[in-house]
């Protein structure tokens, strides 16, 4: 498999911080593709909308990464609920790089 699309999932105000701005980082050093939908332009659109953009993006994600705050926010909550739906590889913040590694790795297989 090429470039696994790893999903972020969670409250949105939690993106930018130094933490997660590191975690891209990380995810694309060893090549994945980091889908964020909150870096993506969805103004002027509906709620309704905004979510089936985001239900069509995991669904060609392999892998969701949940971020702490995820029951904070009832788009991420829907989000986590469209993944496990589909049986997308589901990591939970904070995961080590070699969990990372693990599971990407097992993509491949």
């Amino acid at each position: 498999m090429s470039n696994p699309k790893i999903y972020i999932c969670g409250n949105e105000q939690y993106i930018e911080t130094p933490e997660i701005i590191k975690l891209k980082k990380r995810l694309k050093a060893l090549k994945c593709a980091v889908i964020v939908p909150s870096d993506m332009s969805h103004q002027g659109i509906s709620w309704t909308d905004k979510l089936d953009n985001r239900v069509q993006l995991i669904k060609n994600s392999q892998v969701i990464y949940v971020l702490p705050n995820w029951k904070e926010s009832i788009m991420a909550r829907i989000e986590l609920t469209v993944a496990m739906d589909l049986r997308l590889h589901t990591l939970f913040h904070p995961i080590s790089n070699k969990e990372i590694k693990e599971i990407i790795t097992s993509l491949d297989n």
